[in-house]
Parts: C-alpha cells; structure tokens; sequence
C-alpha cells in the first residue's frame, strides 16, 4: 500500500520498498537511510535491488544511527549497473526497536546533476513506504 499512515516509523522486519527508473545508465552503490529518532540505536538491515523479479544487488549488514536525523550509508557487496528507462525495486528489511526518522513530502520525479530519477510506489513495500513518504530516502549512484 502506497498510504502514509503513521506520524512515526517503526521497523519491525518489514519490507520498505521503492521503484525507480533513471534516464541514463548509473551504477548503484548502496541506499542512504533513515535512523532512530530516540537516541542511538543499532539496526540489522538487508538492502536489495531487483528487475522484474530477479535480484541483482544484495547485501546483509548491521549499523549504528546516532539519533541525528541524517542518513546513513547502507552498502551493496558490488555496485549494480542500472539501464536508462527500466524500473528496478529498491527494497530495505530494518530490524532495531527504536522509532525512526522517516521523509514526508516524496517527489515522483527529481533531477540530481544530469540524471533524473521516476519513482513509482512498489507491491513488495509492506512497511508503509510509498512515493509520498517513508523509508529509502537516498540513493547512492554514480554516473
């Protein structure tokens, strides 16, 4: 479901999920992601990428948020090549007890430098995160 429905975040080892398309190839490197909002907390989190189905990037790993509401990098194992106007599904299972920070405000369509990115609410989000808020608020690419 792609409806905001919470004034806080809470990962419970749920998916957050995204689609997005680029208009010109980049290599993805990893996610920038949201942390506690109470204090410091540690998270296990599993960041995946896939097309049609099939996975193309993944990596297990934990990290350590400091409360502040910055992002924090999460990386692939490789970076992925990503194909000009193709959607992929960038998904995120956090699991830490803490309640998060969270973006609000989501843009279906941002230009960063010469590369503008769609995106597009994902089936696989059973988490809450849709195009208007949540989780996955970075990616990490570079041209």
């Amino acid at each position: 479901s792609c409806a905001y429905r919470s004034n806080q975040w809470r990962y419970r080892g749920r998916c957050d999920s995204i689609q997005f398309a680029s208009d010109r190839r980049i290599f993805l490197a990893g996610f920038g992601l949201y942390g506690s909002s109470c204090g410091s907390a540690e998270y296990s989190v599993t960041v995946e990428l896939k097309r049609q189905g099939l996975v193309l990037g993944q990596n297990f790993n934990t990290f350590l948020s400091d409360g502040s509401s910055s992002t924090f990098p999460v990386w692939f194992e490789h970076p992925v090549q990503v194909e000009a106007d193709t959607f992929y599904t960038a998904s995120v299972v956090l699991d830490g007890s803490e309640l998060s920070y969270f973006g609000q405000e989501g843009m279906t369509e941002v230009q960063c430098g010469k590369v503008t990115f769609q995106f597009q609410c994902s089936s696989d989000s059973t988490n809450g995160t849709g195009v208007q808020g949540g989780q996955l608020p970075e990616l990490i690419f570079y041209g």
